[in-house]
């Protein structure tokens, strides 16, 4: 019997609750449908890690969840999936769910948690944890889906992790090809965005008159102002961007990467065809994108990435939910023309 899911009522264990895979679910497809949605799979795959505090050096197997939207067409060489790496680091996927809607049965959009948050384990040892080793579990899921095409898009951080993975020499399969990149609100300089949102912190403390109001409730102001003017622009907030917020990983957050610089890959190496997409009012400014421009261009010895940026009205970082039309028909025009 199809179960009814309501996409807006995504329901996450709280945050550091480590989800273990459940025993009588470890292999099943949890399949279901939305009303009037495309049809939905839920599994793990298993990812590893290097335990440097068990006798030598042994491994360690955690879980990874994942959901499948349209899992039939998973293999299409006509339209073949779209793999979306979600932010943060450690924002739980489900406040990414909404773009599914864009693709109601025209392909599969495949989401996952990373390791830390949402349903996937939650090892609190910070080792576990590094760009790399997300990079090797996004690769882990490719092989396990056994994905021969598919597109990447990675939200923030998560694009970051896309870019990553794309460049990365010796993790892709012989059979399979990343067909597009879509780096969706991404910085080339985690620095950079760092100071990029201070500045904007401090525009605001400047247009505020916050003299007379005690040093909480003027930082509770200045947070909630950068939300509406930075983040997400809408009126009310969605819902599976509240449950992801509230349920976000806290072992593994930006601190952990704010050194990051994204470098251009080795000479030998070609891309795929590379989206930006960045809100007009997006705490990642202009500023903060500059860095993939160079990225991209590598200079005379190899003709540059194609590559084109997209600049979203009215919107701030979550450009899918703010204006889901526009963004939708981006992405699918992208994929589209790259599906071959």
């Amino acid at each position: 019997m199809a179960t009814a899911f309501d996409i807006n009522q995504i329901v996450l264990p709280s945050a550091g609750h480590a989800f273990h895979r459940p025993q009588a679910v470890a292999r099943s497809r949890l399949c279901g449908r939305f009303n009037f949605g495309p049809r939905i799979k839920e599994d793990f795959v298993t990812v590893t890690r290097l335990d440097q505090h068990a006798p030598a050096n042994g491994l360690k197997e955690f879980s990874l969840y994942y959901r499948v939207y349209n899992p039939t067409i998973i293999h299409s060489t006509e339209s073949p999936p779209i793999v979306i790496v979600h932010g943060g680091p450690s924002l739980p996927s489900n406040y990414l769910y909404p773009l599914a809607q864009q693709f109601s049965t025209s392909r599969s959009i495949i989401f996952y948690d990373q390791l830390g948050c949402g349903r996937s384990s939650q090892p609190k040892d910070g080792c576990m944890y590094s760009i790399e080793n997300a990079v090797h579990d996004l690769a882990e899921l490719v092989s396990s889906l056994k994905l021969e095409k598919f597109h990447l898009l990675g939200h923030s951080f998560g694009g970051i992790v896309a870019y990553e993975y794309a460049k990365a020499d010796g993790l892709h399969q012989v059979n399979s090809k990343c067909l597009s990149l879509t780096l969706d609100s991404t910085p080339s300089n985690m620095k950079t965005s760092i100071e990029e949102c201070s500045r904007l912190e401090e525009e605001i403390k400047s247009d505020l008159i916050l003299e007379d109001i005690k040093t909480k409730e003027a930082a509770r102001l200045v947070k909630d102002r950068l939300r509406k003017r930075n983040e997400c622009r809408l009126e009310e907030i969605p819902h599976a961007l509240v449950a992801a917020i509230e349920n976000r990983g806290t072992t593994f957050g930006p601190d952990a990467v704010s050194d990051y610089v994204a470098r251009p890959p080795p000479h030998d190496r070609s891309l795929p065809p590379v989206l930006m997409i960045r809100g007009q009012y997006d705490f990642i400014t202009e500023k903060c994108i500059e860095g993939w421009r160079d990225v991209f261009s590598r200079g005379s010895k190899l003709v540059g990435t194609a590559y084109r940026e997209e600049e979203m009205s009215d919107c701030a970082h979550y450009c899918h939910l703010e204006d889901a039309q526009n963004f939708g028909d981006l992405i699918k025009g992208h994929c589209f023309i790259n599906d071959y």
